[in-house]
């Protein structure tokens, strides 16, 4: 059988995001930003440096969560365009899907999510400890 166009894409992403969770955790503060351990602003998203605070994993574990959970829209109420902003740039990144207005998101590979939220907080415990 022939890989469809979208097969072919969602197939490359996925084996993207397995690569990414593949990789190592950092064992300390000394090895973030070395070659060859997790980093999901580089391994993940790229292109978009949110590791200078503690701040950008924070809201991206918390939007990852809400992505999880189905409350894209209340974290959205709560936390105002920013959350909005960080479901921009997980669409962007080929991450999750979007339906039409208004657009909520979705795991495009829900099996790996919960993989990356727990290997997104493990490094952030290891970066910001």
């Amino acid at each position: 059988m022939t890989e469809q166009p979208y097969q072919k894409f969602s197939r490359i992403r996925r084996e993207k995001l397995e690569a990414a969770l593949a990789l190592p955790l950092p064992a300390s503060v000394d090895d973030i930003d070395v070659e060859g351990f997790f980093d999901p602003w580089r391994h993940v998203i790229n292109g978009i440096d949110g590791s200078y605070s503690s701040e950008s994993d924070d809201l991206m574990i918390e939007v990852l969560e809400a992505v999880r959970d189905g409350t894209t829209f209340e974290l959205i109420k709560s936390r105002g365009f920013i959350v909005e902003f960080m479901l921009y740039v997980l669409s962007g990144h080929d991450l999750t899907e979007c339906g039409t207005s208004p657009r909520g998101s979705w795991p495009d590979q829900l099996d790996l999510w919960q993989p990356l939220i727990d290997k997104w907080k493990a490094y952030r415990e290891v970066a910001w400890s």
